[in-house]
């Protein structure tokens, strides 16, 4: 298996599981929810994602397909989630 397949699922399931232990969390979740709207259910959708793109990837893998564009997607999924977090900040 390349390397960038390996990058890939790991980068899916890391995704998967930040995701989804944010979603489990009881903490912070109303501040979250007002200032930039990462409710639980969003986080559990994060989490189901990043699980697809890994399936997605050893699929991929094992028809003998590229796998740098579903790499590229997720990189911008990744990127999307976590500048989620971020947005709190903009405003000060």
């Amino acid at each position: 298996m390349p390397p960038i397949a390996v990058i890939g699922i790991l980068a899916a399931l890391a995704l998967s599981a930040v995701a989804f232990i944010a979603s489990r969390r009881n903490e912070g979740h109303p501040y979250a929810d007002d200032v930039y709207a990462m409710t639980p259910r969003k986080h559990r959708r994060y989490a189901l994602l990043g699980f697809v793109f890994a399936l997605a990837i050893v699929g991929a893998q094992a028809l003998h397909l590229p796998t740098l564009p579903l790499d590229a997607v997720l990189t911008l999924v990744i990127v999307f989630y976590m500048t989620s977090f971020l947005r709190g900040f903009s405003d000060g």
